[in-house]
């Protein structure tokens, strides 16, 4: 007598890996998680521009001299650049999530109080909003646990 395992449980579960179960059906799932996407847009923002001022291999994007400090106090000489004096940058970011990949986007044009404006990857390069080693491998882990979620939601296990 012979048994089919696609007549069980298991062999319904298989057939659902077969059918739709695919890499990409799970990254996509996982990364348009706007809770995904506040984690990773939080860690460049505020663990490393605004806590560290760093970019993404790790290096202090500038200092503040005395001359602004002179100008003003919050800006203590010898602190790092935290690149979030309005505010209108760090809520420029946004994620865009293609089938292999995602990329971290932001309007770079930043206008001073005169009116002038500035590109902040020209002035301190596209580095800025990228991910350091560290903030890479915290990423890797919610990753992970995520896609583990997600396969048994799927699999409804």
């Amino acid at each position: 007598m012979g048994f089919d395992i696609m007549q069980t449980v298991l062999g319904q579960k298989l057939n659902l890996v077969s059918i739709g179960l695919s890499s990409k059906v799970i990254w996509f799932s996982v990364m348009r998680k706007q809770t995904l996407k506040t984690f990773i847009l939080d860690m460049v923002r505020q663990d490393q521009l605004f806590d560290k001022g760093i970019d993404e291999d790790g290096d202090v994007i500038g200092t503040y001299s005395e001359f602004t400090e002179a100008i003003n106090p919050e800006k203590v000489a010898g602190t790092h650049y935290t690149l979030k004096d309005t505010g209108e940058f760090f809520d420029s970011f946004f994620i865009d999530v293609f089938p292999t990949y995602f990329e971290i986007n932001a309007n770079p044009i930043k206008t001073n109080q005169d009116g002038d404006t500035e590109n902040l990857f020209f002035k301190y390069g596209e580095g800025i909003m990228g991910l350091t080693d560290e903030s890479m491998e915290k990423l890797s882990r919610e990753i992970i646990r995520l896609y583990t979620i997600e396969v048994r939601r799927f699999l409804k296990i």
